[in-house]
């Protein structure tokens, strides 16, 4: 799993946020999923895929109600896609789940990682990718890609499950 170490080798030391521990327990987060946040913490800004400061509601690091089934859950806001206010990456507080979360005309929530350590897993990969395909030919480009997507199957296969889901389409827009 990535580190704090490795995380700020890719983002810089000012391009990774933790969150104290002592916060994240007070939000309702698991011992395990707090120590990620306050050890390991999370990407600022990766473009198009993840931003700390989304432009919409709900902000980072805040918790959220929401319905699901007619009972009232809680749900706490990681970040968003850079480029989709209206979609916030939320941490299931009873399952452990990284789910993505779309509001407006269309609301609706899918899973996209099975933990919080997955998540950002998935985010620093993305990142190595930008930097390994560079300056890579297109065929070197499409085999590193094919090689991590089936990496991050092994890892999390949840995430690919379904053809439709998040990272499914993000890793087919770069086929």
């Amino acid at each position: 799993m990535a580190n704090h170490e490795d995380l700020t080798s890719l983002f810089g030391a000012d391009g990774v946020v933790t969150l104290g521990k002592a916060d994240a327990l007070d939000n309702g987060i698991s011992e395990e999923d707090a120590e990620t946040l306050a050890v390991t913490g999370l990407p600022a800004f990766l473009d198009v895929i993840f931003t700390l400061r989304p432009d919409g509601d709900p902000a980072s690091f805040s918790i959220l109600p929401v319905e699901v089934g007619g009972e009232s859950v809680e749900i706490f806001c990681l970040g968003g896609p850079t480029d989709s206010p209206r979609m916030s990456y939320c941490l299931d507080l009873d399952q452990g789940l990284v789910i993505l979360l779309s509001q407006g005309d269309r609301p609706g929530a899918e899973v996209v990682n099975s933990t919080l350590d997955l998540f950002i897993e998935f985010l620093y990969r993305f990142a190595l990718r930008l930097v390994h395909v560079k300056s890579a030919e297109p065929d070197q480009k499409a085999k590193y890609t094919q090689e991590l997507v089936e990496y991050l199957k092994s890892r999390d296969p949840r995430a690919f499950a379904d053809p439709e889901s998040w990272w499914s389409m993000v890793y087919d827009q770069l086929a």
